[in-house]
């Protein structure tokens, strides 16, 4: 493994192949595909190279259609790799240049950083993708942006894209979607319908046809800002969904800005009073903008489906953010020197909004509607007051056919266990370190586990550097009967 890159960040590949009865793991290492025996741990030598293959740039676990192992890259691309001896089937570019309609020009960005998925019946992958680059100024790269801020189905067996459906046109506020397709079927008037749902940054529950990518609710779209920038051309219209109902607040609002105190109220409500905010608001230079959305609502850890009950549970953040960006040189043209990006917060150090600031959310996904919703995380200064906020959070939440909704990742580096009917907290116990990823569980002679990675995170440390602590912890636990 190359030292100073990223190991199964989104992690590994389990597949046992059935000429040789050899388990093998698969993981991406940065630009390697790396095969290893899974019970030794030793590179697979008829794999590539001594069990490497070089890719593009990639932080995904790969999928396995068929015969064929596939990942997705930074180049963006999705690749299609023989399992067994790691030979290269396919290559396809995610990029499409609307040229007629928008004059296009390329651009960077788009990568599929968030994870893939497959329908292995029928051939088909899912990938999400990130948002286009330079982030929050657009005016270099004119146009829709085709397959950035998108879900895709690509036929793995014919090569060819299916369909994609694009969240965010021209996306100039880092509204990437951060995690992987969900594959699952729910019932509509009495129909059972495959469909593939995707969790967003802006609160958004994506509910998709597998086969069409049609949307399954009425997906509406709203009159959009037009931008301040010199160049900068913004889509007409943006997304503002009433079904599913967002999980998560995407628009800005005086109604939001903290009640925790009066001189904090009245801190955030000058920042407020000079800056742009509302519905996709535009960014404008010399002058801040404040929106929901840069660390999620949800975030790469995506989203746990009971596919019995067709219920998903979702961690999110309301953390708002103000963004600057660059400066004119001259009256005709923007020339992007810089941004800040930073979290809107009050003079005690809280969030500038109203709780809560992370929660743990039910929806029905037959009918679209939210089951129930809850603060997810305290801070102790404010719990000792009998202030439940929740906190920001990236460690994702695992539900099982038990009844019960596992998650961790809050500032207080408690993992729980919720009911799934009531949103009921039943249990926690305080890790090492704040948990980093989704528990797992698993079985073995009969008795039940649940293991999870604690380790700080990087982008909890980088925004509360006081209160998280990394480490490198692995917890596991035994469910009692």
């Amino acid at each position: 493994v190359k030292k100073g890159y990223n190991a199964a960040k989104r992690g590994l590949l389990i597949w046992k192949g059935d000429k040789n009865n050899i388990c093998c793991g698969y993981f991406t290492n940065d630009d390697q595909l790396i095969s290893l025996n899974a019970k030794n741990g030793k590179p697979i030598k008829t794999f590539g190279n001594n069990g490497i293959i070089k890719i593009g740039s990639s932080s995904t676990t790969p999928t396995i259609v068929d015969d064929q192992l596939i990942v997705a890259t930074f180049r963006p691309s999705i690749e299609s790799y023989n399992i067994e001896s790691g030979e290269l089937h396919w290559k396809f570019y995610l990029r499409e240049i609307d040229k007629e309609v928008f004059r296009e020009k390329d651009f960077r960005g788009g990568n599929p950083w968030g994870g893939i998925s497959s329908d292995k019946k029928n051939g088909i992958v899912f990938l999400s993708t990130g948002n286009p680059r330079p982030v929050f100024v657009g005016s270099t790269r004119p146009g829709k942006n085709l397959y950035a801020n998108s879900v895709i189905a690509f036929d793995a067996r014919k090569k060819k894209k299916l369909w994609h459906f694009q969240e965010i046109c021209h996306d100039i506020w880092n509204f990437d979607i951060p995690s992987p397709p969900i594959l699952t079927t729910i019932n509509i008037d009495r129909k059972r319908i495959d469909v593939v749902v995707s969790v967003t940054k802006l609160g958004n529950t994506i509910i998709l046809d597998r086969y069409s990518g049609e949307p399954i609710f009425d997906y509406e779209m709203k009159r959009a800002p037009v931008s301040k920038i010199p160049g900068e051309k913004t889509c007409e219209y943006q997304p503002s969904l009433k079904l599913p109902e967002p999980f998560a607040r995407n628009e800005f609002k005086l109604e939001d800005v903290t009640n925790l105190s009066e001189s904090g109220r009245e801190y955030i409500m000058s920042a407020v009073n000079n800056s742009n905010f509302g519905f996709f608001a535009t960014h404008e230079p010399g002058k801040d903008t404040i929106q929901y959305g840069n660390s999620g609502g949800a975030q790469w850890t995506g989203a746990s489906v009971d596919p019995y009950k067709n219920i998903l549970f979702v961690t999110s953040n309301n953390i708002p953010f103000r963004i600057r960006v660059g400066s004119f040189n001259n009256k005709s043209r923007f020339q992007f020197l810089g941004k800040k990006e930073e979290p809107l917060r009050d003079l005690d150090d809280f969030p500038g909004a109203k709780p809560p600031w992370g929660t743990l959310t039910s929806i029905n996904l037959n009918s679209g509607k939210i089951v129930w919703q809850v603060p997810l995380g305290y801070y102790k200064s404010l719990k000792s007051k009998g202030i439940i906020t929740g906190t920001e959070n990236f460690g994702g939440a695992t539900a099982t056919t038990g009844g019960l909704v596992f998650v961790a990742g809050t500032l207080d580096k408690l993992i729980r266990a919720f009911d799934s009917e009531s949103g009921k907290e039943l249990w926690s116990h305080e890790l090492p370190y704040i948990g980093s990823a989704p528990p797992t569980l698993y079985a073995i002679n009969g008795e039940q586990y649940i293991v999870i990675p604690a380790s700080g995170g990087i982008t909890l440390k980088m925004y509360y550097n006081d209160l998280v602590e990394q480490g490198d912890a692995i917890v596991a636990f035994k469910l009692k009967d």
